[in-house]
Order: C-alpha cells, then structure tokens, then sequence
C-alpha cells in the first residue's frame, strides 16, 4: 500500500508478537507452493518483481567468500598459536590463556569498531592506509573483514585445541613416546596434533555457526551487499527467498560435514583395528 502510495507510513502499526497458527500454516504452504512451482526466481521491491538471480548469487558468493577465508584463517592461527603454547611450561602457558580469555571476552561489535579505528588512526599519524575499512564504488574491504570475523573463532579454536593438547600430553602414548626417546616436536606434531584434529571436528559446527552468526554485522558495519544483507532488505515480504538462503548456506555445509565425519569415522576404526 505505501508503493501504491495509498498510505504514507506505516507509524499506526503496533510493534507486538502474537501467536497465531493459522497465519503460520497458510504463510508455511504458500512458501512450499513458491519453492515447488517456479515463482521463487523473482523477488518482490519497491513495487516490482525483479530476477533473484543472479542477485542472489553474487550476495551469495561474496559472502562465502568472507566466511570460508575466515575460517580458513582461525583455523590456520589456532593450530599456530596452539603450538606456540605448548612449547612453553605449564605456568607460562596459564598467562597465554589468560590474555586469549579476556579477548574471548570482548563484544564482537567492539571487536569490529576497534579495528576499523586503528586502521583510521594509523591512516591519520601516517597518511598510510592499512586496509579498507568499508565498500565503496571501486573499493572492496576484504582483508580487514576476514581478520575480524575469524579473530573470534580463532580464539574458540585455539581454547579447544590447547585443552585436546593438555589432554592428550598426559595419556599414556605421550609417556611411552617420550621414553623411547622421540623428540618433543615430533610427539607434537605428529601424535597429539592428529588426535585433538579429530577432538576439534566435533566442535567445529558451533564455530561455523558463531562466524555465521557474526557475518550479518560484519556486513552491516563494512556496508558490505553480502548475502545477510539481502536476507535483511528483502526478507520480510519474501519470505521463499529466504528460505531459499538459507537452503544455499547450510546445504553445502551439512553435506561437507557429513563427509568429513564420515572420513574420520573411517580413518578411526582404520587406527583401532590396526592396534
């Protein structure tokens, strides 16, 4: 009614949630009707039907983009900082982990401000900029958003990996290692590293999803036309596309999880029938 100019605000509207089933059922089969009979390819704005692709897949791919190279760098600074850890003694490594606590402990949106105002305050005292510290017309900001979104998660991967670590360090394999003589790296690298690899799997889904979770501000903040943001401009009154969306995101995900447990359900039964 505001595209047909019939009304002017919608200010008369009160801001409450009610409970009603009917309206759930019915919005619930108008969207199974949409997904199955074609009509999802289009998208409702401004008071017109516009193509959802390929819109839809460059939001799509520019925000897997960002989520899959955060994750890739957590988890690549969560194995090296959990390396560093351990070669350190037992009392040197509880201050590590205290610091990494207290960033733990910090609010991601403070996290995201930070950043963005180091990099604006070294522009100032150098005239050097670091990074982009938002999208514009013919810039993108792609390093210093990955960095953001995969600083969290790397904490959570690196607080995982040190506790499968101090697990496995006093297991009676570790022991038996050391007697023989093999060297502390090699007993590192190769014997504990791949038994808390398998540990850190079975929390690798909340960490997907914490990053996922994060991506939505992310976008909002670096002003970054990610998929998130289209979810969140166009979502209300199209509600198959969101359905959609969301199909795109988790999809893929639950099939490359599958396989992967898959791979180590294998690989582990594979290492207990050789002993």
């Amino acid at each position: 009614m505001i595209d047909q100019k019939n009304l002017s605000n919608t200010l008369f509207l009160y801001d409450t949630v009610v409970f009603n089933l009917d309206a759930y059922v019915n919005q619930l089969i108008h969207t199974i009707e949409v997904l199955f009979n074609g009509n999802m390819f289009e998208y409702y704005t401004r008071g017109r039907n516009l193509p959802l692709f390929p819109a839809l897949w460059a939001a799509y791919t520019r925000s897997m983009s960002y989520l899959v190279g955060s994750l890739i760098v957590s988890i690549g600074a969560g194995i090296l900082l959990t390396f560093i850890t351990m070669l350190f003694p037992k009392q040197t490594r509880a201050y590590i982990k205290g610091f990494f606590f207290i960033i733990e402990s910090l609010p991601d949106i403070f996290v995201i401000l930070l950043a963005q105002l180091g990099v604006i305050w070294v522009y100032k005292q150098t005239d050097l900029l670091l990074f982009n510290v938002t999208t514009g017309f013919n810039d993108q900001a792609i390093f210093l958003p990955i960095f953001i979104l995969s600083l969290l998660p790397g904490v959570y991967i690196y607080k995982y990996l040190v506790l499968s670590f101090e697990e496995e360090e006093n297991q009676l394999y570790v022991e038996l290692a050391k007697g023989k003589g093999i060297n502390r790296y090699r007993i590192l690298l190769v014997h504990i590293f791949r038994n808390a690899m398998v540990s850190l799997f079975n929390h690798f889904k909340g960490v997907f999803l914490f990053a996922l979770a994060n991506l939505l501000m992310l976008e909002l903040i670096f002003d970054i036309n990610g998929i998130m943001m289209f979810i969140y401009k166009h979502g209300v009154v199209n509600t198959e596309m969101v359905t959609l969306s969301l199909y795109m995101i988790f999809l893929p995900a639950f099939v490359l999880f599958t396989v992967i447990e898959w791979f180590i359900e294998r690989w582990t039964a594979k290492q207990e029938g050789a002993i």
